[in-house]
């Protein structure tokens, strides 16, 4: 029967290179394997993040004057028709429309 103490030292033995591959056993929250906070920087070393949303920024003001070009428009054409009919060309920028908001509107939520 072995004693005790020497299967004690025989675990530390082994463990031990374990422990200084791994960090030492460190597992805390904020522990990130190597390499991962270079992926969140750019070449330069900006912050790839605030890359990302200024760049989602600038596409969402671009849409927004798209936006506000195609409503007036499309009320420009609103009011032009004589008709309760509306012509397939104010569908097709009303379509257009809720397709640049949604894009919008998905780009502001991926920033909170």
């Amino acid at each position: 029967m072995a004693k005790p103490w020497l299967l004690a030292l025989a675990s530390l033995l082994l463990l031990s290179p374990m422990a200084a591959q791994t960090g030492g056993g460190r597992s805390g929250v904020g522990d990130a394997p190597l390499g991962v906070d270079r992926l969140k920087r750019m070449p330069d070393g900006r912050s790839r993040t605030l890359m990302i949303l200024k760049s989602d920024v600038e596409k969402s003001s671009a849409d927004m004057a798209k936006v506000i070009e195609l409503a007036t428009a499309l009320q420009k054409d609103i009011e032009r028709n004589q008709f309760h009919t509306v012509d397939l060309r104010s569908v097709r920028k009303a379509e257009e429309i809720l397709k640049l908001v949604k894009r919008v509107k998905s780009r502001l939520s991926r920033a909170q």
